[in-house]
């Protein structure tokens, strides 16, 4: 399989080319990790089908997908995306876990879990996994089970600055310099309110959905439009993968 890079021009190149060596935790501000988001959409902006993600995927969106996991310190997901999904270890084999051993990871990134009902999907694989470390952040008195997986549970405090609260212990408390947000919209949405997100991996499907399936975003505008700007653009069998970055001034 081959990637075939549009912006900036160039050859060919398997996906490891485009999506290993990124050094994104050398790029984390003061305080906090550097946020990627990573999205697949419709060509008519539809994030799923059916109600997930899958029936728009390909082989490429997938490799991108699995590959992008081996670059952060740790991956975040919403409670329904991942109960939805099925999420299970975040490194799914062992050429993936070495990728990250290889460039000075663990095998398996952090996994993180923001729930503020405190209802979480302990039933998922990823709970079942021994080999896996899940960070919940959650309610005071929220259950949390004994599991294979290791779990760390932090209080999330009342009030608005919940997602602030979760990057900065997540510097602190848990070391972690890049995080890779896998949605969803509701999710990836609070976080650009709240301008925590700095780039956006957004894969287009050659594939039209209808209906009113969700976008990458839903629920309340942003304030402003948020710029972005296009760092790379490839192609594969006729998905885009695009890389944007995410504006300030």
């Amino acid at each position: 399989m081959e990637f075939q890079p549009a912006i900036p021009p160039g050859l060919p190149a398997p996906p490891e080319t485009f999506y290993t060596g990124l050094g994104l935790s050398e790029l984390a501000p003061a305080g906090r990790p550097y946020v990627i988001a990573n999205f697949i959409a419709s060509a008519d902006g539809k994030a799923a089908a059916d109600g997930r993600t899958a029936p728009l995927g390909s082989p490429g969106d997938r490799a991108a997908f699995h590959l992008l996991r081996t670059e952060v310190d740790a991956v975040l997901a919403g409670t329904r995306t991942m109960f939805v999904e099925k999420y299970g270890p975040m490194a799914k084999n062992q050429e993936l876990s070495q990728l990250r051993v290889r460039a000075g990871r663990p095998p398996q990134p952090l996994a993180v879990v923001i729930s503020r009902s405190g209802t979480i999907p302990f039933e998922i694989p990823l709970f079942a996994d021994p080999d896996s470390h899940v960070a919940v952040y959650a309610p005071a008195g929220t259950d949390v089970p004994d599991t294979a997986a290791a779990v760390t549970f932090h209080e999330l405090s009342d009030g608005d600055a919940g997602l602030h609260q979760v990057m900065s212990s997540l510097r602190t408390d848990h070391d972690v310099r890049s995080v890779l947000c896998e949605g969803g919209p509701s999710l990836f949405s609070a976080l650009l309110l709240d301008d925590l997100v700095d780039e956006l991996f957004l894969t287009l499907a050659p594939k039209l959905v209808g209906g009113d399936e969700v976008g990458v975003t839903t629920g309340r505008p942003l304030d402003e439009l948020a710029d972005l700007r296009l760092v790379c653009a490839l192609e594969q069998d006729g998905t885009l993968f695009l890389r944007y970055a995410c504006v300030r001034d």
